[in-house]
């Protein structure tokens, strides 16, 4: 994996959408009709987003949310923005004071952004005495947020680890890091985990997933068999834990994969129908916070959605964010096998829980870290980011010393 660096410098970068690009997207919230019904009668999350729902989180965008108040929070952090390999690439940079401080590359998927992540940035820059601290680096994945869109066709996760590897090493000058990431920012932590990325010594990931086994793969023709004959014969197979993991990636691939297989084959369709359309984001993003965060957790994160879909209308990015399940079919035959110590950290209400066995099967490196949380789903970070910080803490304090 070659790496073409444009001679640019890093630049300041201050979030600053234009007000009548704010007042437009308000304008259009407020002229967006909606049905009085369901269009099938006492229908709700099972057929999509829910009506009753929808309506009062745009009540909500309407009413009770101020884009000008977001920003003023984004630059609170500093941001930056620098061309690599024809990207340009927008990220948060964030300096502890400490001088051991561990510097970590935090990567977002989607339907994320690098705004994801700000939950964790004070207590990872600032923790208390005795705690490990971190230098964080959070970019926006090309095509998402403030980063432009891939220069070209086909690029894949691989090259958004190539480029991020340069960003932590060539342009800040990091001789070593870790990094963290969940979604498509798990496959690029996996690999920056891997050979081919010697400065990343370790890598902590949420949704990270391996191939079934071969003892999985000789058991698939039971999915014939009468439910209860099949639950029979994999408690004999599988422990409780994975039997729970597998009922909810299984739950996934049954009635949640819509949204891939529309991007997966025609993501330019669905990304005009939305590119000047927020009710439509809302709906097309909202319906997956809904279905893959925590419900305890959920009514407090409304806000976080409003601010994630303004993201997404306001930097015009619903369209190329949803070509990476285009560009990235290979990923799932692609050797990336993580060959530095890792770490998992499981939340119960993510989008794929397959079996241990499987993952670690898949990725010869040492594993130093596998924490299942009892709260928690996708976005673990937006959720629950001090169960994450803290699993960062632990791997940090017990093995960064021995690794550089």
């Amino acid at each position: 994996m070659s790496l073409q660096v444009d001679p640019s410098q890093p630049t300041a970068f201050k979030v600053a959408i234009p007000d009548d690009e704010v007042a437009r997207m308000v304008r259009l919230i407020g002229d967006t009709r909606l049905p009085d019904q369901p269009f099938v009668s006492e229908a709700s999350w099972d057929y999509g987003v829910d009506l009753k729902w929808l309506k009062e989180m745009k009540d909500k965008w309407l009413n009770e949310f101020d884009w000008k108040e977001v920003e003023r929070k984004m630059n609170e952090w500093e941001h930056f923005k620098v061309r690599i390999e024809g990207v340009d690439l927008h990220y948060i940079h964030v300096r502890s004071a400490r001088e051991d401080a561990v510097p970590i590359l935090l990567s977002h998927g989607w339907p994320g952004s690098f705004w994801e992540f700000n939950r964790v940035i004070e207590p990872l820059t600032n923790p208390p005495p005795g705690q490990p601290a971190f230098h964080v680096v959070i970019p926006s994945l090309p095509g998402f947020g403030f980063s432009s869109s891939p220069p070209k066709k086909e690029w894949s996760m691989g090259d958004n680890a190539r480029i991020f590897d340069y960003l932590m090493t060539g342009v800040l000058g990091y001789p070593a890091y870790m990094a963290q990431g969940g979604d498509w920012g798990a496959f690029i932590t996996s690999f920056l985990g891997s050979a081919d990325f010697p400065a990343c010594k370790m890598v902590n990931l949420n949704m990270l997933n391996g191939p079934p086994s071969t003892r999985a793969l000789l058991t698939l023709p039971l999915l014939f068999l009468p439910t209860t004959w099949r639950e029979w014969i994999y408690s004999k197979i599988y422990t409780e834990q994975e039997l729970q993991d597998l009922s909810r990636s299984f739950a996934f691939l049954k009635s949640g994969l819509g949204y891939f297989l529309q991007n997966n084959t025609r993501p330019l369709t669905i990304g005009y129908v939305l590119y000047d359309n927020p009710v439509g984001i809302l709906a097309w993003i909202g319906e997956k916070y809904k279905e893959h965060v925590d419900p305890t957790i959920l009514p407090d994160r409304l806000h976080d959605i409003l601010v994630t879909v303004s993201l997404y209308y306001l930097s015009g990015t619903a369209h190329t964010s949803g070509l990476p399940y285009k560009e990235n079919n290979h990923l799932f035959k692609e050797k990336r096998h993580i060959t530095e110590p890792y770490g998992i950290s499981r939340f119960p209400y993510d989008i794929f829980l397959n079996p241990l066995s499987w993952v670690t099967k898949n990725n010869p490196g040492e594993v130093v870290l596998v924490r299942r949380h009892d709260r928690g789903g996708h976005f673990a970070a937006l959720e629950v980011p001090d169960l994450l910080v803290g699993d960062l803490r632990e791997m940090v304090a017990g093995h960064w010393k021995r690794l550089v």
